[in-house]
């Protein structure tokens, strides 16, 4: 690839962030270099280093970036009013993004079991979607939606890492189900143990 003598700051940071993505579609994190990554760039290795310290504060922004597209998912559900419909929205967008990064969001999960750094941003993009199905289950309860004796909390937890491990497992590998039979899967599931299949 040739090298580009001079590179707008921001158009070079994305480079290298679309680089480590397309790294992680093909390789496990403790196979990714800053060589690596800069070699599917038109960048020379010293140009890393103005946006980043090292490969685990760039795997942490690309957590971070893919925390943003799943963050909009959140917010379907939380500020939505037709409970079946924003439920339905919510995890037709959750499935849209799996289905674009699923190889790389499966990369990060397992560099989560062996970083320590990633394994903290990790956990925080997930406890973000606990902390708002906490927050969505309780105040459906509190309208009498949902009955009382169910544990919120821990609910909540269960029912978010049981998307991430289904999602993670559906669309990390080709072929993936269709978006759709996700979506009427997650919607079932989650229904059934929330509002009784209402």
């Amino acid at each position: 690839m040739s090298r580009r003598p001079k590179h707008d700051p921001k158009e070079s940071e994305r480079e290298i962030l679309d680089a480590a993505e397309a790294f992680l579609r093909e390789r496990p994190f403790r196979k990714m270099t800053v060589d690596a990554v800069m070699s599917r760039t038109g960048l020379k290795r010293p140009a890393f280093y103005v946006h980043f310290r090292d490969r685990h504060e760039l795997a942490l922004r690309v957590v971070e970036e893919l925390g943003l597209e799943l963050g909009a998912m959140i917010d379907r559900w939380l500020v939505g009013v037709d409970l079946a419909e924003d439920a339905r929205s919510a995890f037709r967008g959750l499935a849209e993004v799996y289905a674009k990064h699923g190889p790389v969001l499966r990369a990060l999960s397992e560099a989560a079991g062996s970083d320590d750094k990633v394994e903290a941003a990790y956990d925080a993009l997930v406890q973000r979607f606990i902390d708002a199905t906490t927050r969505r289950i309780a105040d459906d309860q509190a309208a009498g939606l949902i009955r009382a004796d169910i544990d919120v909390e821990e609910t909540a937890r269960a029912l978010v890492w049981m998307d991430e491990r289904y999602l993670t497992q559906a669309f990390s590998k080709e072929p993936h189900p269709e978006v759709q039979r996700v979506v009427d899967v997650l919607y079932n599931i989650w229904f059934s143990a929330l509002y009784g299949g209402n």
